[in-house]
């Protein structure tokens, strides 16, 4: 406990410094996660799979293990989804990326933020605010010894949830070639809601 005090004392201008440091200075960023989704409106919740790869500053890519195939990502130029139930990939081309490296470049504000749970090598926030995208309200929780995430949630202001548990997160000063390379598998269709 006098560990966690001593480093909530030097970071207290943002208690999620050791966060953000720590993947400042990471060029990639790989591991499993799991994916609660919940509707506030039909109480309804849905749970993915999958492995993520993480680049700054909002490089990301989901690859879901159920259903096989489908992804979400940004390759830094568009946002996409592939729909394999579907053959669709959908594209967003002026869509700001929805990566939780780009939304955790927000919160280094600590008067927004408050410490939900301390454990001996865990500490889990919930910050406050207009994130953008329509999110007013974060949790994210990370181990003190390697200040790596273990969980990041978003909820919108209609109180839909979304909820990533990350793990087995591997780092790397640089980036593997291609990882983020996104290209429409052959025979989908692909479909772009902002332009129609």
């Amino acid at each position: 406990m006098i560990q966690l005090l001593a480093l909530l004392a030097a970071v207290s201008s943002s208690p999620l410094s050791p966060l953000l440091d720590k993947l400042s200075d990471t060029g990639y960023m790989t591991g499993s996660f799991s994916q609660t989704d919940f509707w506030a409106l039909t109480l309804e919740e849905e749970s993915s799979s999958g492995i993520m790869h993480l680049a700054l500053p909002d490089l990301f890519r989901l690859s879901y293990s159920d259903p096989e195939g489908s992804e979400t990502g940004f390759d830094g130029t568009v946002l996409y989804t592939v729909e394999p139930d579907l053959r669709q990939v959908i594209i967003y081309p002026s869509r700001e990326p929805e990566s939780f490296l780009h939304l955790l470049s927000q919160c280094d504000d600590s008067t927004i933020c408050r410490t939900l749970e301390s454990g001996e090598d865990s500490l889990l926030f919930e910050l406050e605010g207009d994130f953008g995208q329509g999110i007013r309200l974060m949790e994210v929780g990370f181990t003190l010894s390697d200040s790596l995430p273990f969980l990041f949630s978003t909820t919108d202001y209609n109180g839909n949830t979304t909820t990533y548990r990350l793990r087995d997160l591997v780092t790397s000063a640089d980036c593997p070639d291609g990882v983020f390379s996104f290209s429409a598998p052959d025979g989908y269709e692909i479909i772009d809601p902002e332009g129609m």
